[in-house]
């Protein structure tokens, strides 16, 4: 072997033994003894994050613009009411309505599983909430319901088991847009008195 060829040797067997040391380093970090690493569904992550309590997730909740001016009130039972602040149409084919959630009266309000709605599967997923709503297109005689996920959650506010005595929250519904030449909807939620809403374009 000629003197050139010594470093190139050496160099080869180095890499060589770099090569299986850094190969039993990984295979030893990929054995944990558990096998393949087994990951929680979202869901089940963030129940478990909460101590084990079954929640709903809550939807993001869209920025509200300024809610000073109500647009309508719907009147609902025992001291309820929903102060509409916006019913804004976008670009995206939406229609958010916004608005304050109030309890008037001294004692907690707790039947507010028909706002839901009828359906099974929403209550399974998103409990309590206002996913029962609808906006009626009187002229185009459709009526839109809440926009859901794929699991079957509203996009509109949930967590509404109990509503405090003298309290008031902010809520949000979302659904398909009526088209263009609709101006003016009516929004239903179950248990309350219907309004009309006109629609503004963001």
């Amino acid at each position: 072997m000629s003197m050139w060829q010594i470093p190139r040797a050496r160099r080869t067997v180095a890499a060589a033994s770099l090569t299986a040391a850094l190969a039993f380093t990984l295979s030893a970090c990929g054995d944990d003894g558990g096998g393949t690493e087994t990951r929680l569904p979202s869901s089940t992550r963030h129940t478990a994050d909460q101590g084990g309590e079954n929640r709903a997730r809550q939807p993001e909740q869209p920025e509200q613009p300024d809610d000073s001016t109500v647009i309508a009130t719907l009147q609902g039972p025992q001291g309820i009411t929903l102060d509409v602040t916006s019913a804004i149409r976008d670009s995206s084919g939406f229609v958010t309505v916004n608005g304050n959630l109030k309890n008037s009266s001294d004692d907690d309000f707790t039947d507010t599983s028909q706002w839901t709605g009828p359906e099974l599967a929403m209550k399974r997923a998103a409990g309590d909430s206002l996913g029962g709503a609808t906006l009626v297109d009187k002229t185009e005689k459709k009526r839109y319901y809440t926009l859901r996920d794929t699991e079957n959650r509203p996009l509109a506010t949930t967590g509404l088991g109990i509503v405090a005595g003298n309290s008031d929250q902010k809520v949000f519904m979302q659904f398909p847009a009526p088209p263009k030449g609709t101006t003016e909807v009516d929004l239903q939620i179950p248990t309350f008195q219907s309004v009309s809403l006109a629609l503004t374009d963001a």
